[in-house]
């Protein structure tokens, strides 16, 4: 066994347990979790984006970013992303006094803005998986795991799959390492798991949240699709910047933002698709 590998695994034994135990408590523990997970996705995005010359607000985007599952907890995602106008209207004002005019100040605000929308107001919309969708704790970490343990199971089927079959590149401008085998792999991975959680784990809790075997398989159709997008969103930042990882936070992994990418699209389409249902 490598010593990367190990790393990852003892990374692994680690935070999962630590997940779960944060997910199954729930309430504002539940929520300033996430809220400490988009915090520290934000600094690494502006990290990465002031490393390229530009100048996004560290401070004022984390706190932003952190702000959209605490207020999806208090009133409702809805009203946690009307949040989102006020921050613009302070990342613009902040910019007008701080970025001189030659080096981007309209770029500082945008991408302050943007990074906290995108990172603190995806994952808001996990709230109401754990929260208001199901009932009772079981349920509603069973149901927050649906779409995290499709994404993770599916990421390495595509994984496996590319590196024994993979051959033509999914989209070489962005990830030369993705290919279309590991993409097809991903996706009925997705959902293959997504049927067999949906029909085995959700009604161990007795609840209402099990969606049933059909609308399970059609939700890890999308859950896989998304996962891919989400994935291939964060390559484009970084190779726009030029960087590998968005940090070492996590030994073995990276940073924050390579451990959320897929998550960040995973999590809205869950929402939509069950709050459809």
């Amino acid at each position: 066994m490598s010593d990367n590998l190990r790393t990852r695994l003892l990374v692994a034994a680690l935070g999962i347990p630590l997940t779960v135990v944060v997910v199954y408590a729930g309430g504002w523990f539940f929520a300033a979790g996430l809220a400490v997970l988009a915090g520290v996705g934000m600094d690494e995005f502006v990290r990465i984006y002031r490393g390229d010359g530009s100048h996004p607000f560290r401070v004022l985007g984390a706190l932003g970013a952190a702000l959209f599952p605490l207020l999806a907890h208090a009133v409702s995602p809805e009203a946690a992303w009307l949040a989102g106008a006020p921050l613009l209207i302070l990342a613009t004002g902040a910019a007008a006094a701080r970025v001189p005019p030659r080096e981007g100040p309209m770029t500082a605000a945008a991408l302050t803005g943007f990074g906290a929308l995108y990172i603190g107001g995806m994952l808001a919309l996990s709230v109401p998986l754990r929260e208001t969708l199901a009932s009772g704790r079981l349920e509603g970490t069973l149901l927050f795991f649906f779409p995290v343990t499709v994404t993770w199971l599916s990421d390495t089927a595509a994984y496996l799959a590319g590196k024994r079959w993979g051959r033509r590149q999914l989209a070489p401008l962005v990830s030369p390492n993705k290919t279309w085998a590991g993409a097809v792999a991903g996706v009925t991975a997705a959902v293959a798991v997504a049927g067999l959680y949906g029909e085995l784990l959700l009604p161990v809790a007795g609840g209402s949240a099990a969606p049933g075997l059909g609308p399970s398989l059609l939700l890890g159709l999308l859950v896989g699709g998304a996962g891919i997008g989400g994935d291939l969103s964060v390559s484009i930042l970084k190779r726009e910047c030029g960087v590998k990882d968005s940090s070492q936070l996590i030994p073995g992994h990276g940073g924050m933002l390579d451990r959320l990418d897929a998550l960040l699209w995973v999590f809205p389409v869950t929402f939509f698709f069950l709050n459809l249902l």
